[in-house]
């Protein structure tokens, strides 16, 4: 791969469309707008409707393109962007056409990563790019556009500016020791040291609620056979995705589906039902849903409340089964024989419904949201959320700036607290995201899709 390349790829997901756009960028942009699209010297950020010749001048479309200058483009390199019919054939000989021409296709992630290095954003502001288009959520929407304003890289870039600060102080004692500065002066770089702790911990704070954001909340559907676990399953969905049957066992296999509840996207899972017994198949689902559980973040455990209680004292699921993890809901309350279960896991909130009337459906999804929510705190009021890959270098500043305060306290130990505050910088440096980090850039980007 060189930087120095002018990069194709299609920036529309292939299939019937009204639009595609193929992006283009490099130092063939000017070139390409004269000999493909015969438009000499275009006026940068101007739509224009022009046919596009290939180089037999052959008309492959009539299409609107846009030109960048080097410098006010989405890479800082020299771009275009060409709007053709939504065919997949029409992109395709687009595509082939401009690599004819001296092109080659781009690699996952690459506009973006010329974008980084470019110096057109930071690191946290290229890793919201992919988050933005993978959001499942309002609120993961809003944190990946929150970043992608550089909210977190301002912050970092501010906690930069603060240890710059209190090295120099350090450094201060380790190069002129004849000044025979007192040990007491020691409290105001300590004293820093404890508001830059405080302000990286609380970072560090909205790390959960980012993986939550980011990877979704797992809730799995569990209970005896026939108790209503795959309607509660399509009521949650709203569609007929499981199959609804009297006969025991219908469901050998789980089902799952992702559903927007609160803050957060959560995947709901619809398992086998839980009994002794049962056809080989059925008890093969029944171990997956053993080993669903050891994963889940929430239950919903369904019983049929016109049946006595289940028996789950053979089961392997109540160990994993809290009052803080799980919502009994006791369904068909619309038989005449539906009665309180009250001694099944007693611990638990206990709702009562009717998939069959949609009565007590309401109440099910706020007691949802809520259990949901408790998984982890809302960042602090800023809304910064920070990531797996940024909290884990946070924690790393945090560490290395708790030892710096104890060498200074505990050992006045200027020198080895320097080392630890520096320790502390490189940290910081690796969230906004180092330039000359090949692997780290290769692992972030390769995670992107191809056009973006």
């Amino acid at each position: 791969m060189s930087a120095n390349d002018s990069i194709v790829a299609a920036a529309t997901p292939a299939g019937e469309s009204a639009l595609a756009v193929v992006r283009v960028s490099g130092t063939l942009c000017s070139c390409l707008v004269e000999s493909a699209l015969g438009v000499p010297y275009p006026t940068p950020r101007r739509a224009y409707l022009s046919g596009y010749r290939d180089l037999d001048e052959a008309l492959l479309d009539e299409v609107i393109f846009v030109f960048y200058d080097e410098g006010k483009s989405y890479t800082g390199e020299a771009s275009l962007e060409i709007s053709s019919h939504g065919n997949s054939l029409i992109t395709k000989k687009i595509i082939e056409d401009l690599i004819s021409r001296g092109c080659r296709l781009a690699e996952p992630g690459e506009f973006t990563r010329r974008a980084f290095l470019a110096g057109r954003m930071d690191m946290t502001q290229a890793e919201s790019v992919a988050t933005l288009i993978r959001a499942r959520s309002d609120r993961a929407l809003e944190a990946a556009r929150l970043q992608l304003r550089g909210a977190l890289g301002k912050k970092v870039s501010h906690l930069q500016s603060r240890l710059l600060d209190l090295r120099a102080s350090l450094e201060a004692y380790v190069d002129f020791p004849e000044e025979d500065l007192p040990t007491e002066n020691l409290q105001g770089p300590a004293s820093s040291l404890e508001a830059l702790i405080d302000d990286v911990a609380r970072l560090c704070a909205g790390a959960s609620y980012g993986r939550l954001l980011e990877s979704g909340v797992r809730c799995l559907i569990v209970g005896p056979p026939n108790a209503g676990k795959s309607s509660l399953f399509n009521s949650l969905c709203g569609d007929d995705r499981a199959i609804v049957s009297e006969e025991p066992g219908t469901t050998r296999d789980y089902l799952s589906s992702w559903v927007e509840i609160g803050s957060f996207e959560v995947e709901v899972i619809d398992t086998a039902g839980l009994r002794e017994g049962g056809s080989d198949i059925e008890r093969q689902g029944i171990e997956k849903t053993f080993a669903l559980a050891e994963d889940a973040d929430r239950f919903l455990y369904v019983l049929d409340s016109a049946l006595p209680s289940p028996n789950v004292s053979n089961d392997a699921l109540p160990s994993r089964l809290t009052p803080s993890n799980c919502l009994v809901l006791e369904n068909k309350t619309d038989l005449q024989d539906s009665k309180e279960i009250p001694d099944f896991l007693p611990d638990c909130i206990h709702l009562r419904l009717s998939l069959l009337t949609n009565e007590g459906l309401s109440e099910c999804l706020s007691a949802l949201e809520k259990v949901v929510g408790k998984l982890a705190p809302p960042p602090s009021e800023d809304g910064v959320i920070v990531n797996t890959r940024h909290a884990e270098r946070l924690e790393t500043t945090e560490r290395s700036l708790c030892e710096a305060r104890r060498l200074l306290l505990d050992e006045g130990a200027v020198e080895l607290a320097l080392s630890e505050v520096l320790v502390a910088q490189e940290a910081l440096g690796d969230i906004v995201g180092k330039t000359d980090n090949e692997d780290m850039l290769d692992r972030l980007f390769q995670s992107f899709c191809i056009g973006k």
